[in-house]
């Protein structure tokens, strides 16, 4: 806990000056400020998805087998819900013995949600416009760093963020509880720009369990050579805090 001290005292610092009825939006419901304005701080976690990987290594041996023989739209939708660490619905195509596919569950539903790195969060008045500020602790160097997403700036009143790139616009987001992060419901701002370079692709998360339990916080950042599809530059990561107990810890591995 003691880096979680130094994260604390790193955004102890006075709160801009802001009238009381100043509100942040959509975030104030997930990162609410105090009535004069100033910054409240939510501390929590970098987190990620570890598999059990020996017991899914029999299942998704039985899956690969089939991979090559199935549908193209089958295939995708697998390697969709997969990666995006949503358990895969029953398909008959990929699983013609449904003991297979129970297994497969049963292997899958070991999946831990493990904290990587502890994080600390709040919103600031900053203008016409709010700030992230934010702090972690470098997993290799152990300094303490700022996220990226403090590089942001938070547009209340038309409900999008602001970076060096243009505006990330607002949609909806919700996941089932097929996911192993649990169900949630929330709003995605995206910024796609498109150059004879590169392609950019920014994304900002905030979503909320359905149980009441966690605030998460995704973003992403991709540029790929429009050519080539390379990578230019890539950099994620995954945020969780706990709701109920502002401050606490985030909880078990595999607790969602």
């Amino acid at each position: 806990m003691k880096a979680l001290s130094f994260i604390l005292a790193a955004l102890a610092i006075p709160a801009l000056s802001a009238q009381a009825a100043d509100k942040a939006g959509v975030m104030e419901s997930y990162f609410p400020t105090a009535a004069d304005g100033s910054m409240l701080l939510r501390t929590g976690a970098q987190v990620r998805a570890v598999p059990d990987a020996k017991s899914l290594e029999e299942p998704l041996r039985k899956v690969n087998e089939r991979i090559a023989q199935i549908p193209q739209d089958d295939k995708v939708a697998f390697i969709r819900d997969f990666n995006a660490m949503q358990r895969p619905s029953y398909n008959a195509a990929i699983w013609p013995d449904r003991k297979d596919y129970d297994a497969f569950l049963a292997a899958w539903d070991k999946t831990q949600v493990v904290p990587v790195t502890q994080v600390a969060m709040g919103l600031q008045k900053d203008g016409d416009t709010w700030r992230v500020l934010s702090v972690t602790v470098d997993s290799q160097t152990k300094r303490q760093i700022p996220l990226t997403i403090s590089a942001l700036r938070y547009d209340a009143d038309k409900n999008e963020w602001i970076s060096n790139d243009g505006r990330l616009t607002p949609k909806d987001y919700s996941v089932p509880d097929s996911s192993v992060f649990g169900a949630q419901t929330g709003t995605e701002w995206t910024l796609k720009k498109e150059t004879p370079i590169s392609t950019l692709v920014t994304s900002l998360r905030v979503s909320r369990t359905t149980d009441g339990k966690f605030v998460y916080v995704a973003y992403i950042f991709d540029e790929r050579a429009t050519v080539t599809g390379n990578s230019i530059a890539h950099g994620d990561y995954l945020l969780r805090f706990p709701v109920s107990t502002p401050g606490a810890d985030v909880g078990k591995p595999g607790q969602r």
